[in-house]
C-alpha cells in the first residue's frame, strides 16, 4: 500500500510495509490443514496442504512430507519442509526428538502415521518421546492423501516440539517434603516463601534444594525445575 503524505511546501510518498506474519498456536494451524483437507476432494501434491501453513510456522514447529514407495510402508522417504530451529545447549540431541518428528528409533514411521495412511483419515497425536537420557514432548498431525492411487503415496505431518530435556536423574521416592519444594520451586516461589509454606527455615530449605540439584545433576534452580518435569 502506497501512502501520501502532505505539509505546507513538499509532498512525498513512501511506501508501508506490511506487518510480519505472527505465528499462530500449533491448534490452530491443525485445524486449518484439516478444514483444507476435507474441502477438497482431493490433494494431489502436498504442497497444496503445505501452502496453507507455510508462513506461519513458528520455531519449535516442523513440517515434513512422507513419500512411501507402493508396496508399504517399510521404506520411506522424509522431506523437511520446516524444520525445528529453536537453540539448544544440549549437543547431543538426536534428531529422533528433534527435526524428524515422523521417526522413532530404528527408522519406523510413526504409528500414527500409518494409522492416517492406512484409514485415509487425519490422525492426531500428542505424547512424550524418550531416547538415551533425553525427552521430548511433542504433539503431531498427519494428514494423507485422501484415496489410494497407484505409485508412490504421501503423508504430510505438521508438529511442534513443546520441550527437548535431559530426562530426570531425581529419584521418583522423595519425601514429602521434597516433593513440596519441587512445586514450590515450579510455581515460582523463593526460598523464604517456600520455608513459610511448609514450615521449615529457608537455610534447611536451601540444604534441601542443594541436595536435589546434586541428585539432578543440576548446577541452578532453573535446571533443577527443568529436570524436575
Amino acid at each position: 500500500m502506497t501512502n501520501t503524505v502532505e505539509s505546507d511546501d513538499v509532498c512525498w510518498h513512501f511506501r508501508r510495509s506490511d506487518p510480519p506474519v505472527r505465528p499462530s498456536g500449533f491448534a490452530a494451524l491443525a485445524q486449518q490443514l484439516i478444514d483444507v483437507w476435507i474441502s477438497r476432494d482431493e490433494v494431489d501434491h502436498p504442497s497444496g496442504l503445505s501452502r496453507v501453513v507455510g508462513e506461519q510456522l513458528a520455531a519449535n514447529m516442523v513440517l515434513a512430507v512422507i513419500t512411501v514407495p507402493a508396496g508399504g510402508a517399510i521404506e520411506f522417504d522424509v522431506h523437511v519442509v520446516s524444520d525445528y530451529s529453536i537453540p539448544t545447549t544440549y549437543a547431543d540431541v538426536p534428531d529422533v526428538l528433534k527435526s524428524r518428528l515422523p521417526m522413532l528409533a530404528g527408522g519406523r514411521l510413526h504409528p500414527s502415521i500409518q494409522k492416517a495412511l492406512a484409514g485415509r483419515r487425519p490422525s492426531l497425536v500428542s505424547e512424550t518421546v524418550r531416547h538415551d537420557n533425553m525427552q521430548t514432548d511433542f504433539e503431531m498431525l498427519s494428514l494423507p492423501r485422501k484415496a489410494a492411487k497407484p505409485g508412490d503415496d504421501w503423508c504430510l505431518v505438521y508438529g511442534v516440539v513443546n520441550h527437548i530435556l535431559r530426562s530426570s536423574a531425581i529419584p521418583k521416592d522423595l519425601d514429602d517434603v521434597d516433593l513440596a519444594i519441587l512445586q514450590l520451586l515450579r510455581e515460582g516461589l523463593q526460598m523464604r516463601e517456600i520455608g513459610h509454606r511448609i514450615e521449615l527455615s529457608p537455610r534447611t530449605v536451601e540444604h534441601r534444594i542443594e541436595r536435589l540439584k546434586t541428585l539432578a545433576g543440576a548446577r541452578t534452580l532453573h535446571g533443577l525445575v527443568a529436570r524436575s518435569l
